[in-house]
């Protein structure tokens, strides 16, 4: 009797180790599930931040209120609809400096189980504006080149293009599509760079892709492929661009023939981003100059033409801060010996045609006849044609692009680190907080609100 009762209780004593065992490791792996779980909230709320930063989300209606003491960080707290089988979830999301240049997002997921110490992972991100023009070249579609076409690169910060002295082999040519001869050269043409597409080879039978580096490189115009200068994995998203809203001065049918005019206007005042916005139902200009002497944004709802001896100047003589944006829908034309947009400030990021078409319609933007552009174009549902030495010194973005007869592309490769306001944000840095509260680590917890409540 007494064996037996000393081998029950120590088989019950085992017996508890073993379930008191499994408890604790059950429990564990509840806490490794829902630290995963927490990770994922904060996750969310990252996105949710980012979101509002390029939707101009910061509305009570979407449940963001300001900082306290602040005019530019907002939160934003998410406690309901988060309920997990052992516990409760909730998301809190600080975004600082929502107007700048580089906004802070911070996000914290935290998990609620009962009875056990709460479960809380907080990240920082950190981003910044988009630099649309980093490649040179980018569409959706076809790009083609034939007929002695061209492509290279210059730096506008040593001075304008020059093919003896400032002429370089950093511009990328890129489409999204994967399609056969999605990049084609025929008839001598070349490009002096790189070359990317979304997964298909380009067709080069009679052209050259090469640059300064590239191995037994033939003699023009003899065919020659560097398969150094080609990646197959190309992937960019084109958005839709809209026209600025706002308060604008009309001008109706706007023509510049045999005369010069200027804008902005004498007496007009710049709107509350320090740029004059107008609106046009056509622009026309034969034989005359339009001066652009400050900030001007001009809606053009019809179609744009600068043809023979007219010209667009950005500024000339006289000028305060010239820059120029053309928002349109509708076709522009620069033809037959026109100078067309003349960037007396060097900068190609300082005169931009922004085609605003949408994919349901149909919209060119046609160089020709040594025709040209210092500046950039951004159609991401436009077709964009360079003919007859026509010129673009500075970046196209549009959904195909024709380069024939000696039509010319040259990629300033200062716009690689030009921002634009009209894409939003991208995510430029990314770290987990685990460090306590003022510890002095670069990686402190954030105890500001609404984060004031958890640490």
């Amino acid at each position: 009797m007494i064996t037996v009762l000393v081998l029950a209780a120590a088989t019950a004593v085992i017996a508890a180790s073993f379930l008191s065992r499994a408890g604790q490791e059950a429990k564990l792996s509840t806490r490794s599930v829902f630290q995963n779980a927490a990770f994922n909230l904060a996750e969310a709320g990252i996105e949710e931040g980012l979101y509002a930063l390029n939707t101009n989300g910061f509305t009570t209606g979407n449940g963001w209120t300001l900082a306290t003491g602040a005019t530019a960080d907002y939160v934003k707290t998410i406690t309901s609809g988060l309920d997990f089988t052992q516990g409760t979830g909730a998301i809190y999301v600080r975004v600082d400096s929502i107007t700048g240049s580089a906004p802070i997002v911070y996000a914290a997921g935290v998990i609620t189980i009962p009875n056990q110490p709460r479960l809380i992972k907080q990240l920082r991100v950190g981003s910044g504006r988009r630099k649309p023009w980093s490649n040179g070249m980018v569409t959706k579609g076809d790009i083609t080149f034939s007929i002695a076409s061209t492509v290279d690169s210059y730096d506008s910060a040593l001075g304008p293009y020059n093919a003896a002295t400032n002429r370089t082999d950093r511009a990328t040519i890129a489409t999204n599509s994967a399609a056969a001869a999605a990049i084609e050269l025929t008839g001598a043409s070349s490009i002096y760079g790189y070359v990317a597409t979304g997964g298909s080879d380009p067709t080069a039978a009679l052209g050259r892709i090469y640059g300064a580096t590239s191995p037994s490189v033939p003699a023009a115009p003899a065919p020659y492929l560097d398969p150094a200068r080609v990646r197959k994995d190309f992937n960019t998203n084109l958005p839709d661009v809209a026209a600025p809203s706002g308060t604008a001065y009309s001008l109706g049918a706007y023509t510049a023939s045999f005369t010069t005019k200027d804008l902005p206007r004498v007496g007009d005042v710049a709107g509350s981003n320090g740029r004059y916005l107008y609106t046009a139902s056509s622009l026309g200009i034969a034989a005359g100059t339009l001066n652009i002497k400050g900030p001007v944004d001009l809606i053009v709802t019809g179609n744009t033409s600068v043809t023979l001896l007219g010209k667009i100047e950005v500024g000339p003589v006289g000028s305060t801060s010239p820059s120029f944006n053309l928002y349109t829908p509708g076709n522009v034309t620069f033809a037959l010996l026109t100078p067309g947009i003349v960037n007396s400030t060097g900068a190609a990021d300082k005169a931009t045609i922004w085609g605003t078409a949408l994919s349901t319609s149909t919209q060119t933007v046609n160089l020709l006849g040594a025709a040209s552009l210092t500046g950039t174009i951004y159609a991401p549902n436009g077709i964009v044609n360079l003919a007859i030495a026509a010129d673009v010194y500075g970046a196209i973005i549009a959904k195909e692009v024709n380069l024939s007869v000696a039509g010319r592309f040259h990629w300033d490769s200062q716009l690689a680190t030009v921002e634009s306001s009209n894409f939003g944000y991208r995510v430029n840095a990314w770290c987990e907080l685990t460090a306590a509260p003022g510890s002095g680590s670069a990686f402190d917890r954030d105890s500001r609100q609404p984060f004031n409540t958890l640490f």
